[in-house]
């Protein structure tokens, strides 16, 4: 259902470009910057989920040896 939702998403969008008031060079260059920013996003995406993992890591760590030090 999700991959139907984000198809008819994209397929909205293609209409919308292709129907939009703008001349064709125009709206190859909105595309492509819509395409950069995209590609931007997902390449951080591995660095930003690691430094997620890693802070969660911290916290679970520093947050057991609390509650170590308090039992002992």
């Amino acid at each position: 259902m999700l991959c139907a939702l984000l198809g008819g998403v994209a397929a909205g969008v293609a209409i919308m470009y292709v129907n939009a008031p703008r001349s064709g060079a125009q709206t190859r260059a909105r595309l492509q910057s819509v395409v950069d920013r995209a590609r931007d996003k997902v390449s951080n995406a591995p660095h930003a989920l690691r430094e997620a993992t890693e802070a969660a890591q911290k916290a679970f760590t520093e947050k057991l040896a609390e509650e170590l030090e308090k039992s002992a």
